[in-house]
Parts: structure tokens; sequence; C-alpha cells
């Protein structure tokens, strides 16, 4: 948006600047006219009998302002195409820069999904070894129950021992 403000306010010359040669050719066409009206009442108070003002002149002015009025009208076009060839070339930019966007935008989604799959993959790998480690302490855990269950089990055989103290209590 300051972008925008700030070409405006930087071209705002140039656009002023290029309406000077119409806006002059208009004066030249204003003068020309009030020219023609001026002969048009000379002429008919120098001949106040004939009804017919003298077109030599008036059609010389007329001519004039006829030749101004078509420069102008070129200028306004030339204006015109001008604005309009500006305003498809913003288009156009406008169009280059959204496509690219939507570019780096479709690049940065799959990049996600990419960070996404293999963020989710070392979690199934992390998951899987605290399994098995769970799974392997269980065991352990069973293995060492049963064993020392077995071993109770057995009858303690009775130890002969070599101190006479102890071999009466028995």
């Amino acid at each position: 948006m300051k972008t925008i403000i700030f070409l405006w306010a930087f071209l705002l010359p140039f656009q002023i600047y290029a309406q000077a040669p119409v806006e002059n050719l208009l004066q030249e066409r204003a003068s020309l006219l009030s020219q023609l009206r001026q002969s048009h009442r000379s002429t008919f108070a120098l001949v106040s009998d004939e009804m017919e003002p003298n077109s030599s002149f008036a059609d010389q002015v007329a001519l004039k302002i006829i030749e101004k009025d078509n420069a102008i009208i070129q200028k306004l076009q030339l204006n015109d195409r001008i604005d309009h060839s500006s305003i498809l070339s913003e288009n156009e930019q406008y169009k280059t820069i959204t496509l690219s966007q939507e570019q780096d935008i479709q690049k940065l989604k799959n990049a996600l999904a990419q960070k996404g799959y293999e963020v989710h993959a070392s979690q199934l790998e992390k998951r899987k070894f605290e399994l098995a480690t769970l799974i392997f302490f269980i065991g352990m855990i069973i293995f060492g129950w049963l064993f020392v269950k077995d071993k109770m089990a057995f009858d303690m055989p009775k130890l002969t021992s070599l101190i006479p103290i102890f071999a009466e209590k028995e």
C-alpha cells in the first residue's frame, strides 16, 4: 500500500505535465472561438444590410478551431492509451506476482508436509524403541519372578555345618 501511494505521489507531477499540452490546446481553441465570435459581431455591425458575415475569415478561424479540436482529441486518446497500457502492465505485474506467490506457497506447503511426515516417522521410530524396551523390561521381570519362584519351590538342602554348635540345633 505504501509503495502504491509513493509511486502515485512520485508520478503525479508527470501526469500533471502530461495534461499541460491538452490545456494549452484548449486555451488556443477558446481564443480562436472568441476571435470567431468577435468577427461575426464586427461583420454584422459593419454590414447591417447583409446577413452573411465575411465567410473567408470565419471559415479560416472555424478550420483552425476544428484542427485544435482534432489535436485535443488525439492528445486525449493518446493519454487514454497511455493510461490503459499502464493499467494493463500493472495488472500483468500483479498477475505475475500473484503467480509467483502461489508457487512459493505451494512449495512451502510441500516442505511443511514433508517435515510433518519426517516428524511423524521419527515419532513412530521412537515409539517402536520405547515399546521394545518396555516389553523387554516386563519380560525380564516375569522371567526373574519365575526364576525366584522356581528356586523357592525346591526344598532347601540341609547344610551340614562343620561347627558343632550349629549342627545340634538343627
